[in-house]
C-alpha cells in the first residue's frame, strides 16, 4: 500500500511539473518568437553579426531591442519593430552607465531598476525607470527619457506615490 501512495505522488508530482511547464512555455511563446525574429532580422539586415542580449521597449510602438556586435567586436544597439531594424553602434551615443550616472546625479536619493533604449517621439533614447522616496516617506516612480545621442534629457515622467 506504501508503494501504491509513494508511486501515486510521484506521478502526480511529474504531471503538476508537466503542466506548469506546458503554462509557462505557452505564456512566454509568443515574446520568445518576438524576440527569436528580432534577433534573424539584426542578423540579416544589418552588420551586427553575434547578439548578447535582447530587451523589450514598450512606448508609442513595442520595440525589441538587440545589444550585440559586428564581425571586428565593434558593439551595437539594434531597435527592431514590425520587421524593420534600426542599428547604431554604441560608440555613436552615450552609454547606460552614462545615464545612469545622470540620473544619480540629478539626485542621490533616485535608485535606477532598470534602463533601456528606447523611441520616443520618432528620437531614439534611453529610458531610465528609477525611484525615489518623497518627502512624505511614500515611494514615487519615475521614468526619464534621454537622448541616445548626447544623453540629453528629453522628458520625464511621474508616477503615483504609492
Amino acid at each position: 500500500m506504501v508503494k501504491k501512495i509513494a508511486y501515486g505522488t510521484v506521478i502526480g508530482l511529474v504531471l503538476i511539473a508537466a503542466v506548469l511547464v506546458f503554462f509557462y512555455r505557452t505564456i512566454h511563446g509568443e515574446e520568445w518568437a518576438l524576440e527569436a525574429a528580432a534577433k534573424q532580422t539584426v542578423t540579416e539586415t544589418t552588420y551586427m553579426k553575434t547578439v548578447d542580449r535582447v530587451e523589450s521597449f514598450v512606448g508609442e510602438k513595442p520595440y525589441i531591442i538587440v545589444f550585440g556586435q559586428d564581425p571586428d567586436g565593434n558593439k551595437a544597439i539594434a531597435w527592431v519593430n514590425d520587421g524593420n531594424a534600426h542599428m547604431q553602434y554604441a560608440s555613436t551615443g552615450v552609454s547606460e552607465d552614462d545615464v545612469r550616472g545622470v540620473v544619480e546625479q540629478a539626485n542621490p536619493d533616485n535608485e535606477v531598476l532598470r534602463i533601456v533604449p528606447g523611441v520616443l517621439n520618432d528620437n531614439y533614447v534611453w529610458e531610465a525607470l528609477y525611484k525615489r522616496k518623497e518627502e512624505d516617506d511614500r515611494i514615487r516612480y519615475y521614468y526619464g527619457y534621454y537622448r541616445f545621442d548626447n544623453g540629453a534629457e528629453i522628458d520625464t515622467w511621474r508616477m503615483t506615490k504609492r
